[in-house]
């Protein structure tokens, strides 16, 4: 994992001053059994269950604050979080003390010390989400808790007999088509799940790649989604619809339209089940480490010396 810096911006406001020290960590999960990553009462999620691990430790520290609240059923390759705590801890030390606490569907890659204070959340340059869809006549149980499985029901009507190749079942280059309007900087309104009322739906897309034959296999199909920010189940929907454009049922031509001002989440296709979406990358434009010059005392507490 690499944490990277450059900018400053404002800073974000977390635990009591107390909690002289910070961690960043870099963790993977399987989503399938987690209600997402954000803590919930009564229910078991990835940032309760990094509590609990730490609190097995028997440090003391402030609330984990995740870098991409994932879904329910999402997973994640390299999430980032951080966290405030009372002692200073070596990285080898956390990732060992953190994994023998852990469940088995989670795993903590690195750890690297922070300032106390520090939100990756606000500091993402970019997240790269990839979403898995495999055809086929019958299913693969070995991959059904990562990647959506389609029959030959409902798929493209002008192909031939269908074999493995997933070519047979969805139209790639109308998907691709398509893929090539979501890159640059649009209205993405109709991409967000319909109860979202946030007035801010501008979003730039770095990369949208559809790519099939993925990892050596004819069924299998990435689509590679790369932006500045998302909104709620907005991978999905720009999922579902690319799918949705190669069964047919709706045109690549239809997009532009989709990206408009006017347009609403009526307009897109439907929204891809969650448990073939990964959170496979976070590259931070902000990384600010524990000796960060702007660390500096909170209000009455003493004089700090470096």
């Amino acid at each position: 994992m690499a944490f990277r810096a450059s900018v400053r911006g404002d800073l974000a406001m977390g635990e009591m001053p107390h909690f002289m020290h910070g961690v960043c960590v870099c963790l993977g999960y399987d989503g399938t059994d987690f209600h997402g990553w954000q803590a919930q009462p009564g229910l078991r999620t990835v940032q309760g269950a990094l509590e609990k691990a730490i609190d097995r430790m028997g440090i003391e520290h402030g609330p984990v604050r995740g870098c991409s609240r994932t879904d329910a059923g999402v997973h994640a390759m390299a999430q980032i979080a951080s966290f405030g705590v009372g002692i200073e801890v070596p990285r080898e030390g956390w990732i060992s003390g953190l994994n023998a606490r852990l469940p088995e569907d989670v795993v903590v890659h690195d750890a690297q010390p922070c300032y106390r204070r520090y939100n990756p959340r606000f500091h993402a340059a970019h997240k790269r989400y990839r979403y898995l869809v495999r055809c086929g006549q019958r299913r693969d149980p070995m991959i059904r808790r990562q990647a959506w499985q389609l029959g030959p029901k409902g798929m493209r009507r002008d192909a031939g007999r269908r074999g493995e190749a997933i070519a047979g079942y969805l139209d790639i280059e109308a998907m691709q088509s398509a893929a090539a309007c979501f890159l640059g900087t649009h209205d993405f309104r109709a991409f967000r799940q319909s109860g979202d009322q946030r007035q801010i739906v501008v979003r730039k897309m770095l990369e949208v790649a559809v790519v099939p034959g993925w990892n050596g296999r004819p069924d299998l199909l990435a689509i590679e989604v790369v932006g500045n920010s998302f909104m709620k189940n907005m991978v999905r929907i720009m999922v579902g619809t690319l799918v949705d454009i190669g069964r047919g049922w709706l045109s690549a031509a239809d997009v532009p339209r989709m990206l408009r001002e006017d347009s609403d989440r009526a307009h897109a296709g439907q929204t891809a089940p969650a448990h073939g979406l990964t959170l496979v990358e976070i590259e931070l434009a902000r990384f600010d480490g524990p000796g960060d010059a702007f660390d500096r005392p909170m209000p009455g507490e003493p004089p700090r010396r470096r």
